[in-house]
């Protein structure tokens, strides 16, 4: 019985997606998996960029850091894991004008934290235990929030065209959902760089100038900087972490 259901189930699945959908490899490199790429663009870079300004770090370890990360979760998972930017902590940094090592502190704690959460199966018990429910009604006040900022803060800075290019931008999106021959991410993001260079912003000298190699320089952590980014960054971080990035995933 349980052959014969395979055998059925893969039937449907040829019939639908074709031969190649049964050879599909683990990892693959196409224009949807490049969209994706741009998924947490919008919130990550701004955050990061930031944080490296407000605290003064050198922007060498968070950069490679964020990056090596998001390698790592793809081969390992071979789907796309989203590397959480820790917008509550950042947000309190950028607050706060927290320094540097109170943030390392903050990072590692809440590292240690999921680590021991993960090993004693407690986030099973707690994603049986939240329903679904509370999780989606948390990501869509986040989206509510960051709509609102998009709206406040970024939108209004451009006057009458930055309103036009945005309700441009949507109306891409909306007419290229589920369209894998042109995701709508791809030509959302060249627009955004052809009304860019169209403005004049882009300082292309500074930046080829400023091109180089470096390796990350390691830091220590004090137990006065780990307590006290548990208590002001990673106790406001782990319910947005373990809703947004775990449970709903």
């Amino acid at each position: 019985m349980a052959e014969g259901t395979f055998f059925l189930q893969t039937l449907r699945l040829h019939r639908r997606f074709g031969k190649g959908a049964m050879w599909k490899p683990r990892i693959s490199f196409n224009r949807n998996e490049l969209a994706g790429a741009f998924g947490d663009i919008g919130t990550d870079l701004p955050l990061i960029v930031g944080i490296i300004q407000s605290t003064k770090m050198d922007p060498v370890g968070p950069l490679v850091g964020f990056g090596v990360a998001q390698l790592l979760t793809g081969l390992v998972y071979g789907i796309p894991m989203p590397v959480q930017p820790l917008k509550a902590m950042a947000v309190i940094v950028l607050a706060q004008k927290l320094p540097a090592n109170v943030l390392w502190g903050g990072g590692l704690a809440i590292a240690i934290v999921m680590l021991i959460l993960s090993a004693s199966g407690i986030l099973d018990w707690l994603c049986r235990l939240i329903p679904r429910s509370a999780i989606r009604g948390v990501q869509f006040g986040l989206g509510l929030q960051l709509a609102s900022l998009a709206l406040k803060d970024y939108i209004p800075r451009e006057g009458p065209l930055g309103w036009l290019l945005a309700f441009v931008g949507a109306g891409i999106v909306i007419l290229l959902i589920g369209n894998r021959r042109l995701p709508a991410a791809l030509v959302v993001v060249a627009l955004g760089l052809v009304w860019t260079v169209f403005q004049g912003k882009v300082p292309f000298s500074s930046i080829i100038q400023g091109i180089e190699f470096r390796l990350p320089t390691l830091h220590t952590v004090s137990w006065e900087d780990l307590w006290t980014g548990f208590l002001l960054l990673s106790l406001p971080q782990l319910p947005l972490s373990m809703s947004n990035s775990l449970f709903a995933t």
